[in-house]
């Protein structure tokens, strides 16, 4: 298993600069967002027509992939995100050291909407989830009923979309209506630290409820960043490290 690649640390403003001037001008971050919101609801419509009157058992699907697509996150941040491996060597490329050099801890606010560039994710990989959730809503319909099908695909839908919208505010200005709410405040904390360079390998990878990250251990404690590198690791009980 590789290893994380180092990355660098920090980066100068001229560093964001350059990054802001390559965003195309007919970049409009609203479309974007709209997007890839879009085709999340059309997912969960697409459920709920086809939904047949659910019992309380097989509502029970729902917080049942809720969890499945916890641990899903907390991987593919931990496994693709922040380890270059192929043929998926874009998806690190953009996001260690791209996204994390551009936001970091003391800094996470864009500074213009064009900006949301470097934090939505692609209409392409919204789709992605939902298609790679599909065989798994086959399979859940075809052994448990229809009803139960559907419900799994509506709420991988309805999970991704969850992800766009709080990583979004992660990095919008502090001082909105919704993002001085208590709980937006402690999960952009949570993420907050995840930005610190001497964290982001490690620690804080869940964007939306920090579950996995408490289940395997990975949510960073306020000394983290100080401690002896051999303690940092014996916190890692889900840590694939080779």
């Amino acid at each position: 298993m590789s290893e994380p690649e180092p990355v660098p640390t920090s980066g100068p403003d001229d560093y964001r600069d350059r990054v802001f001037e390559r965003i195309p001008a007919s970049y409009r971050p609203w479309l974007h967002l709209a997007s890839t919101v879009t085709l999340g609801g059309a997912a969960v419509a697409l459920g709920a027509w086809r939904l047949r009157a659910p019992s309380l058992v097989e509502l029970l699907a729902v917080p049942a992939m809720f969890v499945v697509s916890n641990g899903a996150e907390w991987w593919a941040h931990k496994e693709l995100l922040h380890r270059r491996r192929r043929p998926l060597q874009e998806l690190y490329d953009r996001h260690t050291p791209q996204h994390h050099r551009v936001f970091r801890e003391d800094d996470m606010a864009v500074r213009a909407p064009k900006e949301l560039k470097l934090v939505l994710l692609p209409a392409v990989g919204v789709l992605a989830v939902i298609a790679a959730a599909a065989p798994l809503s086959a399979f859940a319909g075809a052994c448990l009923g229809q009803n139960v099908g559907w419900l799994v695909l509506m709420t991988s839908a309805l999970y991704v979309v969850s992800y766009e919208l709080t990583h979004m505010l992660y990095h919008l200005p502090a001082d909105g209506v919704v993002g001085r709410s208590a709980i937006v405040r402690a999960l952009r904390a949570h993420h907050a630290r995840h930005h610190d360079p001497r964290l982001m390998q490690r620690w804080n990878f869940n964007v939306t409820i920090p579950l996995f990250d408490w289940l395997c251990g990975t949510i960073a404690r306020p000394d983290e960043a100080t401690r002896p590198r051999a303690r940092r690791r014996e916190r890692e009980p889900c840590s694939t490290r080779s």
